[in-house]
């Protein structure tokens, strides 16, 4: 399952995250700063596993980072030169350059009691203005929207295509890909990989799902099929999604109910 990474530290909180080692409290001179650091790495991969994670995203800003510890930022140097922007954490010479440059984009609690200033993972400011933390706009994107996306699906799996039936045995599929959120079979016996994104599914989302599908253990050659189910698409992604023919893409809608309770 892939996540916003602010709305997942959003989601587990300010001091359970300081308590489990995610963020480090370090005093500076305009404030306290609650910091990601080469070692926020190993506890931020323990809390993904507990939560059924598999990627964090930077929306929009070119940043993710995924349990097997592959990573992307195209902000990260290094005083002495060039670092990687793109690898694995096992590759970077400070591992706090997997935050390198993003902590203002990404962590809702940098810098709380300052001004947001960007930070070189070292303690030292770094020249110049961080662009302010990426909130979604277009949709009613969160990690627990997802989470309970994922959950009404299971028990509603027939809304979604009739004929669908469930055969993970109720918990997401770990393939060498990565975690399938949900793994079904349909009316015709085809495997169906269903992967879910609570906010707006953009372009990676189609390489993911194909991924998956390619690296399902498939012993009795059955066909398979992808559903992507999001609450919007972006057009690049409709347009691709449309020289695929086994994938599919389905949108859900957010619905209220009310009663008198008085």
């Amino acid at each position: 399952m892939e996540v916003d990474i602010t709305e997942f530290l959003k989601e587990i909180g300010k001091e359970e995250l300081v308590a489990r080692g995610v963020l480090k409290r370090v005093q500076k001179s305009d404030g306290e700063n609650l910091q990601l650091r080469g070692e926020s790495i190993v506890p931020l991969q323990d809390l993904m596993r507990e939560y059924n994670v598999t990627r964090l995203v930077g929306r929009d800003r070119k940043w993710f980072f995924e349990i097997n510890g592959e990573f992307a930022n195209s902000l990260a140097w290094k005083p002495t030169g060039e670092e990687i922007k793109r690898g694995n954490v096992s590759q970077l010479s400070r591992k706090g350059n997997l935050f390198i440059n993003q902590k203002g984009n990404i962590n809702p609690w940098y810098n709380s009691n300052g001004p947001k200033v960007p930070d070189d993972s070292s303690g030292h400011e770094v020249s110049g203005d961080p662009p302010g933390p990426e909130v979604l706009q277009d949709s009613p994107s969160s990690f627990s929207l997802e989470r309970d996306l994922q959950r009404t699906l299971r028990d509603n799996i027939e809304q979604l295509e009739p004929g669908l039936r469930i055969t993970d045995g109720g918990t997401e599929r770990t393939v060498d890909a990565g975690r399938i959120d949900i793994t079904a079979e349909d009316g015709n016996g085809n495997i169906v990989v269903i992967e879910l994104k609570a906010g707006t599914a953009r372009m990676a989302s189609i390489g993911q799902i194909l991924s998956y599908m390619g690296s399902i253990e498939n012993p009795e050659e059955k066909g398979v099929r992808g559903i992507l189910v999001a609450y919007d698409f972006d057009e690049q992604l409709e347009m691709a999604a449309k020289a695929v023919p086994n994938i599919s893409l389905k949108a859900y809608s957010v619905q209220f109910t009310f009663e008198d309770r008085g």
